[in-house]
């Protein structure tokens, strides 16, 4: 007669599964919270884009009544209504960080932002972007949104959205040797 073979069947999870399941769980839960807190910055900024965008129209018209860019923030009433991460513009004649720029035929909007909703590490940012306006040889502007890589405390380019990649921003990775 066979005898049947009754090995020991291990029941429940040995030590090591004890350790590394729940391990690969909280790696999966941090990586999905990674990609959730980086989609919200997106949006924010996103979103403080699209507010600045809207303020291109107060420089146009200045420069198709005047034929010049404003010289100064009293030329001009910026009518943001601070929303999201956005808290306000800042607005000057000529490139910010270009002081040889045409102050006449080119004008920098600013953004101000308050990232700290975002942690610690955003805390100190101050600057968004830039939305820089050029006026071409048909007298039209030419709007480019960059990264400020002029002030200090301002948000890094990998945080801009599709809207804000323009040929000065590629220019500026390759100077820098950075892939955008």
């Amino acid at each position: 007669m066979k005898k049947l073979q009754t090995g020991n069947r291990q029941r429940g999870l040995t030590t090591a599964e004890m350790v590394v399941y729940p391990m690969v769980i909280v790696a999966a839960i941090a990586v999905a919270f990674g990609f959730y807190h980086n989609s919200r910055i997106d949006d924010a900024v996103a979103a403080a884009v699209d507010l600045g965008l809207e303020q291109q129209a107060i420089i146009e018209e200045y420069f198709d009544t005047y034929g010049e860019m404003p010289q100064s923030e009293a030329d001009i009433n910026l009518s943001l209504i601070p929303q999201g991460i956005l808290t306000g513009m800042d607005y000057r004649a000529g490139e910010l960080g270009v002081p040889a720029a045409d102050k006449l035929r080119t004008g920098t909007l600013r953004a101000l932002v308050d990232m700290t909703e975002f942690g610690a590490r955003f805390k100190d940012i101050e600057s968004g972007f830039l939305l820089i306006a050029r006026a071409q040889d048909d007298n039209t502007l030419k709007w480019d949104c960059v990264a400020d890589v002029v002030t200090v405390d301002a948000l890094g380019r990998r945080y801009l959205p599709e809207t804000c990649s323009s040929a000065k921003d590629d220019e500026d990775g390759e100077r820098d040797g950075e892939e955008l």
